[in-house]
Parts: structure tokens; sequence; C-alpha cells
């Protein structure tokens, strides 16, 4: 892995967390215009959950299919 590659796109993401979270904000008023908006803790938590989902989905397919 590519440490230093890692370390760049987390500055990127610390930086420009604030954008990320309007834009998802933005994105769920597109597709729910009726819904009240989310406010940016929540963005935040559904962010969290998606990507803890998705690291348990990728661990569970290592480990019935072995490392690649």
């Amino acid at each position: 892995m590519n440490e230093q590659l890692v370390l760049q796109l987390t500055q990127i993401a610390i930086k420009e967390s604030p954008l990320i979270i309007e834009g998802l904000r933005a994105l769920f008023k597109k597709a729910h215009p009726d819904a009240p908006s989310p406010s940016d803790a929540e963005v935040v938590a559904a962010y969290e959950s998606a990507f803890r989902s998705s690291l348990a989905k990728d661990a569970a397919w290592l480990a019935a299919h072995g490392d690649i």
C-alpha cells in the first residue's frame, strides 16, 4: 500500500469534509425533495455507517475466498 498516497487522500478528505457533507446533503435533497434536510451530524453518521458496512462486507468476502 502506498502510505504517502493514503496520507495525501486523508488530508484532502479532512480539508474538504464540509464540501463533501454539503454535497451529500444536496444529493439527499434531490433524491427526497419532500423530506427534511439531514443535519451535518446525520450525514456524517450515515457515511460512517456505510463505510463500516462496506469494510465488513469486504472482510467477509476475503474470509470466504482467501486473501488475494
